[in-house]
């Protein structure tokens, strides 16, 4: 189930912080990406329990990067979800570090084909990987709604909804929805993005999987 939230969270990150076009497009949100190399801020997660209705809510930070991406919890609890082309690296509370390597394994070449694929602008991986609903607003607003193609993904998940607006001439994502095939939806907002030109030492460094 992790690998495939890793899966999930990495192909959706990968359209974050994105270059409007003239015309709004999946293709030309995409095709924008290497326009920023390096995404940050903040997220909150709100997951809806389908069998009591329970809402369990955590915050935290996220860094988008050509080197990877770093999901890091803050709040209840520590943690950090850490993904590069070659490893998956996961940060428990207590520090203690766990990392899988991608070789061999059928899910991680699909996470590291999208993260290949996406930030050198490609749509089609995304395309192979999801079917895609785009719609986009004349003041700039954008919904792009996925479903999974892969059954070992879909089993688990039904979809996706995307939506964001345009800030300063830029469109940035602001929510994020998935709804579980066990009736169990999650909601990410997301807020105080930026954009720097490079990460620092220490952000560099949450990506050495040593």
């Amino acid at each position: 189930m992790k690998k495939i939230f890793a899966f999930v969270m990495l192909t959706l990150f990968c359209l974050m912080g994105l270059q409007a076009q003239s015309s709004l497009s999946l293709e030309s949100v995409c095709a924008s990406l290497a326009a920023r190399p390096n995404t940050t801020g903040d997220f909150i997660q709100i997951k809806t329990i389908n069998a009591n209705g329970r809402q369990l809510k955590s915050s935290g930070k996220f860094i988008i990067s050509t080197i990877g991406i770093m999901w890091k919890t803050e709040k209840p609890f520590p943690s950090s979800l850490i993904l590069t082309k070659d490893s998956m690296i996961q940060i428990a509370a207590n520090g203690n570090k766990s990392v899988m390597d991608g070789k061999d394994n059928q899910i991680f070449a699909n996470i590291s084909d999208t993260l290949t694929s996406v930030f050198s602008g490609n749509s089609n991986q995304l395309k192979k990987n999801f079917e895609c609903n785009f719609s986009g607003e004349e003041k700039g607003g954008w919904t792009l709604e996925l479903k999974p193609k892969d059954s070992t993904i879909a089993s688990v998940m039904e979809s996706l909804v995307l939506s964001g607006a345009l800030e300063n001439g830029a469109a940035v994502l602001a929510k994020l929805e998935m709804a579980e095939t066990s009736g169990n939806k999650i909601i990410y907002e997301f807020t105080n993005q930026k954009y720097p030109e490079e990460l620092s030492a220490d952000e560099k460094q949450n990506f050495i999987a040593e």
